[in-house]
């Protein structure tokens, strides 16, 4: 069965002679070209903000996916039970989440990475998989096929570490290799490692040396201190584009050198729909002040918008297509920005942003100083001009929204009218 709803090369993988999916071959996703200009350029808008303010989408067991063969056999158990969908989350306990590789979901715009890991016994060494023996009952499997006559010529194995898995230093080369791409210069990627286990010291100099061997200069390490009060900006210019955090805190241990990766993780609360009130109220398990204050992580697919909306910083999604990026695009309009209406960027009535002439007579977005945790926006709808003549008032400044929470606060501050904003008309660069 082909990856869904996603269009690119796509080649078979089986387990058996019965057992196949067609996958998508690393690095040949089809990427929207407005959503992925759209989310390139809120990135840059948050450039010159803190790390915390910055809102990285995220996928959940991002390294589980089916272009590495994780998971393939779940298309032939789902007919097998006469079409039940396996596509919710870790259904079949391999814990494969995603259709795509990772190098694929970071040219659709992932920037927060999950890396499912455990100590090899036998080849004694970090390994990225899920579940060291299969969970699910493929006893159950084989007698199922047996009975339809079926011989499947399988390896059940394959449903678990003991078959399917891929090295640490493989999968970390995977992200450099995009990472140092001339055109992702500006880039900044967070990995998550979903450390399974306690690592000994020893197990943590290894992880150390090979984390060192891939990514040498390019890691802000724990010894820096925590990235999210320095701004992007400082990070690219240092070249320290790579942040590995972690769930153990073993990791901070090593019996060799300094420690490496972050424990506990950048990110405070992980959350479902259950958990999240919406704008304007925003609260995450009862934390209504979180915002500025650290990150959270959306573990929960079905929200991407209004977690968006609410600034959350990392949206983690279960099998992400490109269609699903549009969900994170809190800016442009749709088709917008396009030249044949204007040079000059303002925010609609819906929120989202367009180009207009310049000259038209709009109110200004004024964003009062000093308050960045909650932005505070000022709009006088009495006080109009050209985008060009701007006036704020005393102890605020003509700006623009950097995430998608400080662009829902302005639509409720400018009463859902068009408004003008001080920010880059891209097609003018």
């Amino acid at each position: 069965k082909k990856s869904h709803r996603v269009s690119c090369t796509h080649k078979k993988l089986c387990n058996g002679n019965l057992m196949c999916a067609l996958v998508c071959e690393k690095g040949t996703v089809d990427v929207d070209e407005w959503t992925s200009n759209a989310l390139q350029y809120q990135r840059g808008l948050q450039f010159n903000e803190e790390l915390i303010y910055s809102q990285l989408p995220s996928t959940h067991n991002s390294a589980i996916n089916e272009a590495d063969g994780f998971g393939i056999e779940k298309y032939f158990i789902s007919a097998l039970q006469g079409g039940s969908d396996l596509d919710e989350g870790d259904d079949i306990g391999e814990g494969v989440c995603q259709y795509l590789s990772m190098t694929d979901q970071l040219r659709i715009g992932i920037r927060h990475l999950e890396i499912d890991i455990w100590w090899g016994p036998v080849n004694r060494e970090i390994e990225v998989c899920h579940s060291p023996v299969p969970l699910y009952p493929v006893g159950n499997i084989s007698r199922t096929a047996s009975a339809a006559g079926l011989d499947l010529e399988w390896q059940p194995l394959n449903m678990s570490c003991v078959g399917t898995k891929r090295t640490f230093e493989e999968v970390l080369r995977e992200v450099k290799q995009w990472l140092v791409l001339p055109e992702n210069s500006q880039e900044v990627v967070v990995l998550f490692l979903d450390t399974k286990f306690r690592l000994t010291p020893e197990q943590v100099t290894q992880g150390n040396e090979v984390i060192r061997k891939v990514f040498g200069s390019l890691l802000w390490a724990y010894t820096d201190g925590s990235p999210l009060t320095h701004t992007v900006r400082e990070m690219v210019t240092r070249n320290k584009r790579v942040v590995i955090e972690n769930n153990k805190d073993s990791w901070l241990s090593p019996a060799v050198g300094q420690p490496l990766v972050f424990y506990p993780t950048l990110w405070t609360h992980q959350f479902g729909a259950s958990s999240f009130q919406e704008f304007p109220s925003c609260v995450v398990e009862g934390d209504s002040s979180w915002f500025g204050s650290q990150w959270v992580r959306a573990l929960d697919g079905s929200f991407l918008e209004a977690a968006s909306r609410c600034g959350v910083q990392l949206a983690s999604s279960d099998y992400v297509n490109p269609d699903d990026m549009q969900l994170l695009v809190w800016s442009w309009q749709q088709g917008q920005p396009k030249g044949d209406g204007g040079d000059c960027v303002a925010m609609g009535p819906a929120g989202r942003w367009l180009l207009l002439d310049c000259e038209e007579q709009l109110p200004y977005a004024c964003l009062t100083a000093g308050n960045s945790s909650k932005p505070q926006w000022a709009v006088d709808l009495s006080v109009v001009g050209g985008w060009g003549s701007s006036r704020c008032g005393s102890g605020s400044e003509f700006a623009a929204p950097s995430n998608g929470y400080s662009n829902a606060l302005l639509l409720n501050a400018g009463f859902a009218q068009k408004l003008w904003l001080n920010a880059v008309n891209p097609l003018a660069i």
